[in-house]
């Protein structure tokens, strides 16, 4: 992996670097350190400040990071600096705003967001569908996800921003990275795998609000196959029954994850096919650890067996209005949102 700061190639001063990423925690991190001593006058002295923008590149010289400097540590005794770094998605992550959207689809609150966050925004995955609800001291992420996870609810597609060199993407998650597999005959090198099912709970017991027995919702295949762990649901008459209880169905937990020889394609969000005896076929990469030491390039994959969304639960006005009726407030007591005009994008590139 090659890396600058701003303009200065430090790739020839490089110690160690890693590149990772999670689906929980959005941005992804460049982690390096480089030799540093003044002391010596063969080595250069690199200008790095929080804030600085620092870029990464593959071995064609494809842009794979670009973000800013958020940590430095300096070590004399080392002869280093250490360096962590977030791409610019960490922005919306930790920048929150307030804006109430009424009928308006999430690809256009994307834009609007990052409009007033000063995040450039790329290639938004288009729904088609209009969504209404109130971010009231949201990030920017939890306001687009928030966004996302309505639309989905209509599209039954699932969604996850990615950053794009400077810009924001919204992809279809789970996208199959295609022409890649994990193969353990061609470029792995261990996977492991758990499954548990400490956790199972295959049937619930649905009650009325005085207790008396309703109905059950059951997996009975799971019943079957590991025998019967049940759970209780008392009704709400403002939820629907079925919903609510089958959320509480708890399946086998099931984790692993493998080591391969990198390759810069394969990142969290996407999914990958994997041929080995302990996992055979599509598998969703959760979380990636990319390590570049002495010119060899290697990833630790965390996988997924099924394809998951992060959601994030948005607030709809007649949610406001009750629960400002059960604090015995009027529903201008605290004064309604108005959407906000998005303001004009700032600069969070420095370099």
């Amino acid at each position: 992996m090659k890396i600058k700061i701003g303009q200065k190639d430090i790739t020839h001063l490089l110690i160690s670097c890693t590149w990772s990423g999670s689906r929980l925690n959005v941005a992804r991190k460049l982690e390096y350190s480089f030799v540093q001593d003044d002391r010596d006058a063969n080595i250069p002295v690199i200008d790095v400040y929080n804030g600085y923008t620092c870029y990464s590149y593959d071995d064609a010289d494809n842009l794979v990071f670009e973000g800013n400097i958020y940590s430095i540590e300096r070590d004399m005794a080392k002869s280093s600096v250490s360096i962590t770094a977030f791409d610019h998605l960490y922005v919306l992550a930790k920048s929150k705003t307030t804006r109430k959207f009424d009928n308006i689809t999430p690809e256009d609150i994307t834009r609007q967001v990052c409009a007033e966050l000063g995040v450039l925004v790329g290639d938004i995955a288009e729904t088609g569908t209009a969504v209404s609800f109130i971010a009231n001291a949201k990030t920017g992420y939890q306001i687009i996800q928030g966004a996302y996870t309505e639309a989905a609810k209509v599209t039954e597609k699932k969604y996850h921003p990615v950053m794009n060199g400077a810009k924001l993407d919204v992809i279809e998650k789970g996208t199959l990275i295609e022409g890649y597999t994990a193969d353990s005959a061609v470029n792995m090198e261990d996977s492991v795998y758990k499954e548990s099912i400490e956790n199972l709970i295959d049937q619930i017991l649905v009650v009325d609000e005085e207790g008396n027995r309703v109905d059950y919702v059951r997996n009975d295949e799971h019943i079957k196959k590991y025998s019967m762990f049940q759970n209780v649901y008392k009704q709400d008459p403002n939820k629907d029954t079925q919903t609510e209880a089958k959320a509480m169905l708890k399946k086998p937990e099931r984790s692993g994850h493998i080591t391969a020889l990198g390759d810069y394609r394969v990142k969290s969000s996407y999914s990958i096919t994997v041929k080995d005896s302990l996992f055979k076929g599509q598998f969703w990469v959760k979380a990636d650890t990319h390590a570049f030491t002495d010119g060899k390039h290697e990833m630790k994959l965390e996988l997924e067996f099924e394809n998951l969304m992060n959601e994030e639960k948005t607030e709809k006005e007649e949610e406001k209005k009750e629960r400002r009726k059960r604090r015995g407030g009027s529903d201008t007591e605290r004064g309604d949102l108005d959407e906000q005009d998005a303001g004009d994008p700032a600069c969070h590139r420095r370099g």
